[in-house]
This record gives C-alpha cells, structure tokens and sequence, in this order.
C-alpha cells in the first residue's frame, strides 16, 4: 500500500480554492511502487485504475489562517496509519493562500466577480465549505456506494463544522464522528483581558485591517533571510515547510486583510458560551471527541471542559461529546513537528474505535431539536 497526495485549486463560490487530495493506492498496481507520488500527471493515472475506493473520507478544515498546506504532513500520516478503505480531502479558506488568483487584487475590487463576504464572513466560509463537500460527494458518485465522513478541524475550523452540519442535515447524517483540534467554538478567552481588548478591537476593525496591511507591505521589504529567522526564533514557526508558506503569507496584504477582516468577524459573531442545542443535534447522530491543549490557549482555554462536563452531567450534552487535554501541546501546534505525533495518535485511536452510538435511548435527558 502507499499513498498519492494530491494538491488542486477548485474553484468554489467564485474563489479559486487549495485543497489536497489522499488517496490509497494498491502498490502492487502501482508501476513505480513510490511511498507517495505527488505529480498530478502519477496521480491521475494511478487513480484510474489502482486507487482503493475508499468506505470513509478524513474532511480536514483548518483553523484561520487557513491554508490546508500546513495540515499535509498530518492528514498523510493518519491515512497511512488508518490503511486501505480511508482517504481524506482538505480545503483551505476561500482567499487565503499564495498569489493574486488564490487571495485576490490589492485593491479588493476583484474584476472577476469574487464575493468578498464568502472570504471575509464566517457564514461566507461556511458556504464556501459545503459546496466544496457537494463537489466531493459528486466526484464519488458513479453508482457506488458513497463513503462516510469523519470531520477533523482545528480552531475556528470546529465552529464552521458544526454551522455545516446544522444547517445541512444531509452532510450530518452522511458523517461518523467529529474530532475537534482546539476547538474555537465560543469566545471566552482567559484571561478575561483578552477578551476585552479583542472585543475592542473587533469592533474597529478598519484601523487593525490598515495596520496589518501596512506591517505586510514592510515585511515584504524584508530580506528573507532576517524575515526567516523572525519566524522562527521569535514567532516559534519551527517546521521549515510550514514557515516557508508563512513566509509567502506575510508578504502579501491582501492575504492580511483576508485573514484579519475574516478573524475579527470571528470574535463578533462565535457565541460567548457553548451552542448546546448544535451540540446535541451532532451528537444524535454521532460522537464528538473535542482535544485541548496547555498553553494557555487563549481561543480554547483549559475551563472550557469543566464547563463541557458540567453541561454533560446536568443532561445538557449527550454523553459522546467527549474532552481530552495534552498539556505538551499548544494551539499552533501545526508548526512545531514534535507536536504532530500524539495529535496523529489521537485522531487515529477515535477512529479506530468508532462505534455508532447515537439512538435517542442513550440520551434520555437530552431534548433533541433542530432549526435545520
């Protein structure tokens, strides 16, 4: 068995989107027998007639920024661990990755039609989202059978799940389990000064959008060479793939003003306590296993799962909303490559030990309902 990894931009609500592609391949019938072939020419002869159709599909969706390139390695490694019958697809955000075709013009007027409310809104993103998964859900069609999905997001990536899922009973039913990396589902941050100040500033998001874009414009003047080493001694971006993407990120405004226009729309519009009632429609369907880190993490801090299982013991939340908690790690955790292994760990052992849990008897203390 090995691997193909697939990168394609597609375009999705008018965006032009990065998104990656994992597949099986059965290495017997694979010519070259390579660990994992990456040209599109190998990809797209392999996968005519030597990938494994798979039963279950890994959907990633990244926290913001939210560029799918820095959740490869990850996404790779846990479909080779999970083996033949499971792939994985993951997105980037619409107007966030590298070059003008990918953010858009500097000037934000874009020429070609491009709505900035799908890169700029949490409701736009999440749009941008479903139709990615339409257009997935049509590339394995054919008469066969569709394969089950298991959701896996980091940060800001769960809330947008969690709207998807809601508001498209389909997609939920279609799907086995949620594994929430950091989950950024409500805005409570800790200490409570930070949650003043983002407050403030979200509330005045021009004068933060023309500071970061004026910061972009310098950092584009930088050496690269001094550039790299800011990155990495002081912004702790220790994986070298993953600060080179950095690198392309910082330097382009547009991607600045996507990505903080988008981030403060965040802090507006993410509920300041858990959204219960979403919580129990997922978990009617199927179990939602949510992994926090030490840090402290300010977008997903420690005392949110006492106040998950608080929820949980009053019969609030079924019991397959589920926390753990790795103090090692830390929200960015995407960066730094010896914090890779026990997140990997985590979604491989929930996976493996799915079971379908989720008829109403073993919630009677929950009132399921749905605005759907």
């Amino acid at each position: 068995m090995s691997l193909t990894v697939s990168h394609i931009v597609r375009t999705i609500c008018g965006w032009p989107t990065d998104t990656v592609s994992i597949v099986v391949i059965d290495k017997a019938a694979h010519a070259r027998g390579n660990d994992a072939c990456t040209s599109s020419t190998d990809v797209d002869a392999c996968a005519s007639t030597t990938d494994i159709r798979p039963h279950t599909v890994l959907l990633f969706v990244p926290g913001n920024p939210g560029c799918i390139g820095w959740y490869t390695k990850l996404l790779v490694e846990a479909v080779r661990r999970l083996g033949r019958g499971y792939a994985a697809r993951g997105i980037s955000y619409a107007g966030h990755g590298v070059g003008e075709s990918i953010v858009g013009s500097e000037t934000c007027n874009d020429a070609d039609g491009r709505d900035n409310k799908i890169s700029w809104t949490v409701d736009g993103q999440v749009e941008h989202k479903i139709e990615w998964i339409d257009m997935l859900s049509e590339d394995f069609g054919g008469g066969m059978p569709m394969p089950r999905f298991i959701f896996v997001s980091h940060s800001i990536g769960s809330h947008l799940v969690q709207k998807i899922c809601c508001f498209r009973l389909d997609i939920l039913q279609r799907s086995d389990l949620f594994l929430h990396l950091m989950p950024f589902i409500r805005f409570d941050p800790y200490p409570p000064s930070k949650k003043t100040v983002l407050s403030t500033v979200a509330r005045s998001p021009d004068a933060a959008v023309r500071f970061l874009w004026a910061a972009s414009k310098v950092a584009s003047t930088v050496p690269k060479p001094f550039l790299d080493k800011c990155m990495k001694y002081l912004a702790g971006v220790d994986d070298d793939e993953g600060r080179q993407l950095a690198l392309k990120l910082v330097c382009q405004p547009r991607m600045a003003k996507n990505f903080l226009t988008l981030g403060l729309e965040e802090i507006r519009k993410v509920p300041e306590r858990h959204d219960d009632e979403s919580l129990r429609i997922l978990g009617r369907y199927c179990p939602t296993h949510m992994l926090f880190c030490g840090g402290p993490d300010q977008w997903a801090p420690h005392f949110h799962i006492e106040d998950l299982n608080r929820l949980r013991l009053d019969g609030k939340l079924p019991t397959n909303i589920q926390t753990e908690y790795f103090d090692s790690l830390v929200h960015d955790f995407i960066v730094h490559p010896e914090m890779l292994e026990p997140v990997i760990g985590f979604i491989c052992r929930h996976i493996r030990g799915l079971q379908k849990t989720c008829s109403d008897d073993h919630y009677p203390n929950c009132r399921i309902t749905s605005k759907l």
